[in-house]
């Protein structure tokens, strides 16, 4: 990953590239000055008349995450980086078109025996994705890597009983864990909304949390609403209190606000104390929160909108499991039978 980086030039304001011993301008529009950057990179290595004969594995990880820190998240753009960087530890010298096949992406999943079937296939989707993209971008002709089977997707089905959210509370030792968890169980949130809200998504008057950052956003191009319990509210208004700034949910060390990684290690510690609760994650919240809502007559679209997705097509796909809560269809069923009273 030897790859020259563009820069600004304030005095000129516009973006430059120093090549060897001269700085080439690339215009003054950052997306175009990129392109163009793309451009001459592949020129200098010869790889227009055939655009994937010498690129090595690394250069096309280079070039992806180049285009991924302008157009992705941070987060999402650290995550793609991580795997990147470590495949590429061990292949980045084989030429992408020639060399690389799926076997050397087998050879990288088995080398990490801790890695579950959920961090593999994020791994497999990583290296995928940036091969897809250098093809689509013709810096490839065709992905090597193409083949790669992603493990399944983990389910996560496991639904809490409400004796269990109170064991795990109970097993938390500091509070602010346990308002983050108890944060989860009320709201329905996805784990990285609860660490992303801060004060200035809050409407304590509403009972609001408005989220301009999430998951979905592109998908919806709206914020994300999130509906407060009375429970919720007089939480959130101490937290507002404690941090009128930055995330309201904080870690009891140095006030950092909740990693993904750090989340996970939580719940792998929970499930160490409590082995009965064996496939708790922090996602078991949401799936909890989904069930329970439609078992209490909770209708499809409402539901649909307290998780923020943009239509029912997720409820219908995920929740499929309620045929076999079969005492609450019986009771549905009477309720769709029962003659009318008036």
């Amino acid at each position: 990953m030897k790859f020259p980086k563009p820069f600004f030039r304030k005095a000129k304001q516009a973006w430059y590239l120093q090549l060897g011993g001269r700085q080439v301008s690339l215009g003054r529009d950052r997306d175009e000055a990129f392109r163009r950057y793309q451009e001459i990179m592949l020129q200098e290595r010869g790889q227009l008349a055939a655009p994937d004969a010498t690129l090595t594995v690394a250069q096309v990880c280079d070039l992806f995450l180049d285009w991924s820190n302008r157009h992705n998240e941070p987060r999402t753009y650290a995550w793609y980086k991580d795997f990147l960087q470590s495949f590429c530890d061990l292949y980045g010298t084989l030429r992408a078109a020639t060399q690389l096949k799926p076997f050397h992406v087998t050879r990288w999943l088995d080398r990490h025996d801790g890695w579950g079937d959920g961090t593999r296939r994020c791994a497999v989707t990583a290296v995928k994705r940036a091969f897809n993209w250098a093809t689509d971008e013709g810096i490839l002709a065709a992905n090597p890597v193409k083949k790669v089977r992603k493990p399944p997707a983990r389910s996560r089905d496991r639904v809490l009983k409400p004796q269990e959210k109170a064991e795990i509370l109970a097993a938390i030792k500091d509070q602010e864990f346990r308002d983050f968890v108890f944060a989860m169980q009320q709201t329905g949130c996805r784990p990285s909304e609860v660490a992303r809200v801060t004060a200035a998504d809050v409407d304590l008057g509403q009972g609001l949390w408005t989220l301009h950052k999430h998951k979905t956003r592109k998908k919806t191009q709206q914020p994300r609403v999130v509906y407060l319990t009375p429970a919720m509210v007089e939480l959130t208004r101490q937290l507002v209190e404690a941090y009128p700034t930055g995330p309201l949910f904080r870690g009891p060390r140095g006030g950092r606000p909740f990693s993904r990684n750090g989340i996970r290690c939580r719940f792998r510690r929970l499930r160490a104390k409590l082995p009965h609760l064996a496939g708790v994650i922090s996602y078991s919240y949401r799936h909890s929160f989904a069930t329970d809502a439609l078992e209490n007559g909770v209708g499809v679209a409402e539901l649909a909108e307290l998780l923020g997705h943009k239509g029912t097509d997720m409820i219908m796909r995920h929740y499929q499991h309620l045929r076999e809560r079969r005492d609450h269809l019986r009771q549905a069923a009477l309720k769709a039978t029962r003659p009318d009273q008036s």
